[in-house]
């Protein structure tokens, strides 16, 4: 008989084994167990006990090891980082990650779209912000086109990331750890990617091998913005929000005097350098800079914020002063949290009621005045709340300052006097020479615009690099001196200060490509665009002049209205007279009747009085004669 059918009879036979009574007293039913297994299947089961309890202990080992052993491995012999996604060097971290191979051969990722952060409290990427990279991450091939669909559309392309968990990957013949954790609990109001962390590990006590990681995501991530121009602004919750990137405009294409951009590039290249601060702080003068750029709209104001920020390499800070909800405590946060090298730009400032000038202009009755607006409701913000803001007690110092109005003289006084506004730049319409560098900058040819094709007319000549380049070089300079040409035979069609930049920029670009076209077609549009001034001029005037009847209608009504409620009243103060004073000679003729009813009935009292005395005196005498006549009866009585 084999080992397992007497194991099998002795368990039958209500005798289990003794090595079975001692596992059945630690685990009930085992032998049964080990029985039905070995006679179901023909096997010996028990003999595979030493592995599973061997399992079994290993598991326990293991989970005790993790919890116990590599914590106090990872405090004592790991270094390590953690990032949130409250901070920008999340979306540091992320770039890095999606340009790394462990992340794109991982077997368990995520896909994304956009792997930067969602927190709320995070400056955003905008979509186009990451559409002009060639090398992400993202499925594109070598030449930038899609590898799935052969397109050459980068947005929306899918980004892999590691998804949470721990993965192992190698960097500069190191051993890292990347570690994604995801809090599943919802906190604030924040879903679970708004509350992830990453964190990356390695074995040793010198973290140097880290820091040198993160250098390399800032440097990758700065790069990303390297010839772009950041602009950030204010929510509607009060802080500070990327909402894109722009390249640099380059200070060349701003239509401006050649002295005066010259100026404003010298003076604010002193301010910016790192003496002047020093210079500052020894003489106690506040560390700031402000300009204000005035003029008619589409002459470029704010086009050479842009510049002068692509120029300086610094980010644009935008503040609608008309925000709802925008308080002095509010605006104050939010200058207090501006980097010291930034634009804070304070578009159309004359828009803003609470900056019009406190002076009421001679005869002009219905303009509100600032002290007006100065006492609206609690909480909004106010002219002195502004300045203090700007240049303030506590006020932000580093910063330039640029407010851009089309009505100078609109703005109060106390908002533009020196040492807010260090720098006035007027804007005007479009001159002969601004035509013509408007022209120049819209047809003047690049290198990088020109193909092969173009510089040899089409012709199969084979050309060494060199030749090609001379080539490319003489084609630019004849296309530049046509262009020259052009420019001048342009600028001597448009009328000088009669159309912005913006309007003349708009005829180049419906002929982008075609310089002698625009040319053709300036006296036209001069002419057309007057009979449209002329029609919208007429428009506006039948506006206002409607506008104006329509109150001097209401105006006409309401004072008609006033007279006959001023009529109402006196007639009604008449009748109320009348009715008084018939009401008084009632009252007097009441009054005379009473008093005659009263001297009547005072004489009727009287008479009354005589009567009575009258009537008693007469009943006197009647009773002296019956006395008369009853004496002589007695008498008459007596003498019977």
């Amino acid at each position: 008989m084999n080992p397992i059918q007497a194991a099998a009879n002795e368990t039958l036979a209500g005798v289990p084994a003794p090595h079975f009574a001692l596992i059945n007293y630690f685990f009930p039913g085992y032998s049964m167990l080990i029985s039905t297994l070995n006679s179901s299947f023909g096997a010996d089961f028990e003999r595979y006990l030493p592995y599973i309890i061997a399992l079994l202990v290993f598991n326990y080992l293991w989970g005790y090891f993790d919890g116990v052993v590599m914590g106090w491995i990872n405090a004592y012999f790991v270094s390590s980082f953690t990032v949130r996604t409250d901070d920008e060097a999340y979306d540091m971290l992320m770039l890095w990650t999606t340009r790394q191979t462990f992340a794109q051969n991982t077997r368990h990722f995520i896909a994304n779209t956009n792997v930067f952060s969602r927190n709320s409290y995070q400056w955003r990427y905008n979509e186009d912000d990451e559409s002009d990279d060639e090398d992400d991450g993202a499925e594109v091939g070598e030449d930038g086109v899609s590898e799935k669909d052969g397109t050459s559309d980068k947005k929306n392309l899918l980004r892999f990331t590691p998804s949470p968990g721990r993965h192992w990957f190698w960097y500069k013949r190191r051993l890292l750890c990347f570690d994604r954790q995801e809090n599943k609990e919802q906190q604030n109001f924040r879903n679970a990617n708004e509350c992830e962390v990453l964190s990356i590990s390695c074995f040793g006590r010198d973290p140097t091998i880290l820091k040198e990681l993160l250098k390399d995501a800032r440097a990758m991530y700065l790069k990303k913005d390297d010839l772009k121009t950041l602009i950030y602004r204010a929510t509607t919750n009060h802080y500070w929000q990327r909402c894109m990137s722009r390249p640099n405009r380059p200070f060349s294409t701003v239509i401006l005097p050649q002295d005066m951009k010259k100026n404003i590039i010298t003076d604010a290249g002193d301010y910016l350098d790192r003496n002047t601060r020093r210079w500052y702080a020894n003489r106690g003068i506040p560390y700031r800079r402000g300009y204000l750029l005035h003029g008619p709209p589409g002459t470029g104001k704010s086009s050479l914020s842009l510049a002068l920020a692509g120029y300086f390499r610094m980010k644009i800070y935008i503040v609608s002063l008309s925000s709802k909800g925008l308080n002095e405590e509010n605006l104050a946060s939010l200058f207090t949290e501006l980097p010291t090298h930034c634009i804070v730009l304070l578009e159309d400032i004359d828009t803003v009621g609470i900056t019009h000038s406190r002076e009421k202009a001679d005869g002009d009755d219905d303009e509100k005045t600032s002290d007006d607006n100065n006492d609206s409701s609690a909480g909004q913000l106010t002219l002195s709340g502004l300045l203090n803001i700007l240049d303030g007690v506590a006020a932000q110092e580093g910063r330039l300052l640029i407010m851009t109005t089309n009505h100078v003289e609109k703005l109060d006084k106390a908002l533009i006097r020196p040492g807010r506004i260090d720098m006035m730049v007027p804007f005007k319409l479009a001159d002969r020479e601004m035509a013509a560098s408007i022209f120049r900058a819209i047809y003047s040819p690049f290198e990088n615009e020109l193909s092969t094709k173009h510089v040899l007319n089409g012709t199969n000549e084979k050309l060494d690099p060199e030749e090609l380049q001379k080539k490319i070089q003489t084609h630019l300079r004849n296309l530049e001196a046509e262009v020259d040409v052009l420019a001048e035979e342009f600028a001597a069609l448009i009328p000088e200060d009669e159309f912005s930049p913006a309007e003349v920029q708009g005829l180049l670009l419906r002929h982008k490509l075609q310089p002698q076209s625009a040319v053709d077609a300036a006296l036209e549009w001069v002419e057309h665009t007057r009979r449209e001034r002329k029609l919208r001029a007429k428009a506006d005037a039948d506006k206002a002049k409607a506008a104006a009847a329509k109150k001097e209608a209401a105006k006409k009504e309401s004072e008609k209205k006033e007279t006959e409620e001023k009529e109402s009243e006196k007639k009604e103060t008449e009748e109320k007279g009348a009715q008084n004073e018939a009401n008084d000679e009632t009252d007097s003729n009441n009054t005379e009747e009473t008093t005659a009813t009263k001297t009547d009935e005072s004489d009727t009292d009287a008479s009354s009085n005589l009567l009575t005395a009258g009537e008693q005196g007469d009943s006197k005498d009647s009773s002296s004669d019956c006395g008369e006549k009853k004496g002589t009866s007695d008498s008459g009585y007596d003498t019977t």
